[in-house]
């Protein structure tokens, strides 16, 4: 890669800067985060508390053992010593995923020419829909980054310095995601493919795939031990209850792929991975191919995230419109029409933006966050009930229980380790769909709980105005607002006693 001029490093930085401002600005129209961030809230001011972080729970199902991978929680936590956490929390993931298209730049630079092309992948992945949920405080965050930076001084290992930052960032990477399994899938494709088309493998490349291998399985061995011994290669699926695996691991939706990664990258992809398996069989080229199809046999057969296999897809492609946009200038060179180099650039920025920026924002304002009035209930919670009971709350508001509300939940999506998975949210559904007071009171004394909670969430999702099983004498409303919260006077023995 030749040396950046001054010029072309004020316009990326100006195009990050545009990115960091516009995620900002969407960040602070949504009020709050999304329901899973209060996990990663919760964990990082227990490490500002404490110094460590919070594996044993007391609060989550009721008690249980958390196993996760702690370097994001630490990273935020070290700026909280600066910053308060809620400016943290909407700042830094947003600063981090704006420093992401300055990263594919540079990735492009090294496998294109043209000075023009990565300009066009960094702008396709400053707005790429899948990536606009600014007010997710998520370990995805940092980890894309790092993984791709990783990434990068893997394509420059032949310079000394880029070998230790490959080093220093795998380290990194290793102790913020179980998901840098893919670099080394990724890595394994690579050299498959380029035994087929019997290309020469640099053997520093080799030996350090290997190191990379062995050193990530060491990691990985160290912090979940118990869970690999436990679930066997159950582990794969997280432990997601069996009813809602379907959410996390669905089928491969062409539709929705084109919207939220873009159509125009997508069908640039294509035609680049066609071009460079067939045609141009570059090794680099063969590098970013083993990614995609990495990312694609993972989420078809529903091993990884849907959301999240389709965000490192699309930052792939946005590498490839690079090449795209290099061979689709050179062509146009050929041709009797060489000046229509400047109208095929400008139709292209037309048409990225057209099929880009709208989605990115409709993506951005239908992030699923809990209300002013939600959070507001949560935390009188905590501040006004007595007692040891726990809280009935949805799934995904677990997290407000146990982080806002400080009390015990009946379940949150922190699914690894917890035995009866299935059967409590079983049982958590039939609490805010039954009819029968016997049946909802034998679950309140299984699970311990005193409080119970009917959100705006909550009666959009079963369709409900209240519960059905409420009954006088045994429930006493505490929250005079929209929203619901209902002590449980009494215990499936005193209600029978008290039957006729």
């Amino acid at each position: 890669m030749q040396f950046m001029e001054r010029k072309e490093l004020f316009f990326i930085l100006g195009l990050c800067l545009v990115v960091f401002i516009v995620r900002l600005v969407l960040a602070f129209l949504v009020p709050n985060l999304t329901y899973e961030s209060y996990f990663h809230v919760r964990q990082v001011e227990h490490i500002r508390e404490t110094g460590l972080p919070l594996f044993e729970d007391d609060l989550s199902y009721g008690g249980r053992i958390h196993r996760f991978l702690p370097f994001f929680h630490y990273f935020m936590a070290f700026f909280t010593l600066f910053l308060p956490l809620d400016l943290v929390t909407k700042i830094l993931p947003n600063l981090l995923l704006a420093m992401l298209p300055f990263i594919v730049y540079l990735i492009a630079k090294e496998i294109t020419t043209n000075k023009l092309a990565p300009f066009y992948s960094a702008f396709i992945t400053g707005f790429l829909p899948i990536l606009y949920t600014p007010n997710a405080f998520t370990i995805e965050t940092l980890f894309l980054p790092l993984l791709f930076c990783t990434l990068y001084m893997f394509l420059r290992l032949e310079h000394k310095p880029y070998l230790y930052g490959y080093l220093f960032l795998f380290l990194l990477l290793s102790v913020t995601s179980p998901n840098t399994y893919l670099l080394l899938l990724g890595f394994g494709i690579y050299l498959l493919l380029s035994v087929i088309e019997k290309k020469i493998i640099n053997k520093a490349e080799i030996e350090l795939i290997i190191f990379s291998v062995f050193f990530f399985v060491w990691i990985q061995f160290l912090f979940f031990k118990d869970l690999f011994l436990q679930e066997g290669l159950a582990f794969i699926w997280q432990n997601i209850p069996s009813q809602i695996i379907q959410e996390y691991f669905p089928k491969l939706s062409i539709t929705k792929a084109l919207v939220l990664v873009s159509i125009i990258p997508f069908l640039t992809g294509i035609f680049v991975v066609y071009r460079s398996l067939f045609a141009l069989k570059n090794l680099r080229s063969f590098l970013l191919i083993s990614f995609t199809i990495t990312t694609t046999i993972l989420a078809w057969f529903r091993l990884i995230k849907f959301e999240f296999s389709l965000a490192f897809f699309g930052v792939i492609l946005a590498i490839f419109f690079a090449v795209f946009y290099e061979e689709s200038i050179n062509y146009i060179k050929k041709t009797k029409f060489p000046k229509l180099q400047k109208s095929f650039s400008v139709a292209m920025i037309l048409l990225l933006m057209i099929t880009m920026i709208f989605p990115s924002f409709q993506e951005a304002l239908q992030q699923e966050t809990p209300s002013n009035e939600e959070l507001l209930a949560f935390h009188w919670m905590g501040e006004n009930l007595s007692g040891e009971g726990g809280v009935l709350a949805l799934l995904e508001e677990g997290h407000l229980v146990t982080y806002l509300s400080k009390r015990k939940n009946l379940m949150d999506d922190q699914f690894v380790l917890i035995d009866d998975v299935d059967q409590r949210f079983k049982d958590l559904t039939i609490l805010y769909t039954t009819s029968f007071q016997t049946q909802a009171f034998d679950l309140f004394d299984k699970y311990q709980i005193r409080y119970i909670v009917l959100t705006p969430f909550a009666k959009k999702k079963y369709d409900l105005q209240n519960f059905h099983y409420l009954a006088p004498g045994c429930f006493r409303r505490l929250f005079k607002e929209e929203i619901k919260i209902y002590e449980v006077t009494c215990s499936l023995t005193e209600t029978n006693k008290n039957a006729p």
